[in-house]
């Protein structure tokens, strides 16, 4: 199960494509084609493995102007789904805290 700790990355082997109202993704190791509405497809983009899913939330939050506790829901089914198709993986997070000393 991915927590909001989790940063969820694109696999390799999917093709992502856009067709006229959806967007359609290809998991070339299986043969199974997944469509995405537009807020999905949005979660895909954001998939980028340098986002945490509380960060995938707020983006989500401040673009489509929804309350976060209806988004989690339904973004955190939608993220197991995808991993459960093998679309999407874990990215092992290595970034350097702020308590580091970097700064933004």
């Amino acid at each position: 199960m991915m927590s909001l700790q989790s940063y969820p990355v694109r696999k390799e082997q999917v093709i992502a494509q856009k067709a006229s109202n959806d967007f359609l993704l290809f998991n070339m190791h299986d043969g199974n084609y997944y469509s995405l509405n537009e807020v999905g497809s949005r979660i895909w983009e954001l998939c980028d493995g340098d986002h945490s899913i509380a960060q995938l939330l707020e983006t989500l939050k401040a673009e489509y102007d929804a309350p976060v506790e209806s988004l989690a829901q339904d973004v955190l089914e939608l993220l197991e789904e995808l991993k459960s198709g093998k679309l999407i993986g874990e990215a092992a997070q290595t970034k350097p805290s702020a308590a580091s000393g970097t700064t933004r």
